[in-house]
Order: structure tokens, then C-alpha cells, then sequence
């Protein structure tokens, strides 16, 4: 299981960028269950593309997400996830 760093959040359209530890980045949109925030770190398939549950790992409670990039650069994320 990997884990990552929430970095940016986009919450009008509900989607965040984690960097995960290996140095990657990744894009999911939220589905359910829970807030994230930056600097909030996460764990799961961090490199996976489609439905996912993470688990947020201060909370220590899962939620589903979308992977939407698979593994990327942070100026591909950015663009991905918009303003």
C-alpha cells in the first residue's frame, strides 16, 4: 500500500492531487466519505486509475475516490485538476 501527500485541493470540483511518497503525482476526484485537505496524507493504490477506497491515514477512516491520472507530473495534475 502507498502512501502520499495530499497537495492540492480543488473542492468546487471535488478533486485533489496527492504526491505520492515514491516522488509521482496523482490525480482523484472525491466521491464520498470524508473531507481532504493539504497536507492531509492518504494511503491506498495511489497509482491506480478508476474507483478506489484510500484510507486517510489521521482520520484513520476510508473513502472512495477516482483515480483520474495515474501516476504524473505535477504540471499535468495541475491542469487536470484546474483552479
Amino acid at each position: 500500500m502507498q502512501e502520499g501527500t495530499v497537495v492540492i485541493v480543488n473542492q468546487r470540483r471535488g478533486m485533489f492531487v496527492v504526491q505520492i511518497d515514491e516522488g509521482d503525482f496523482a490525480v482523484f476526484e472525491l466521491l464520498a466519505g470524508i473531507d481532504v485537505a493539504i497536507g492531509d496524507r492518504v494511503a491506498g493504490d495511489l497509482e491506480a486509475l478508476g474507483h478506489e477506497e484510500l484510507r486517510h491515514v489521521g482520520q484513520r477512516r476510508r473513502f472512495a475516490a477516482y483515480g483520474q491520472s495515474g501516476p504524473s507530473s505535477l504540471v499535468a495534475c495541475k491542469r487536470l485538476v484546474g483552479d
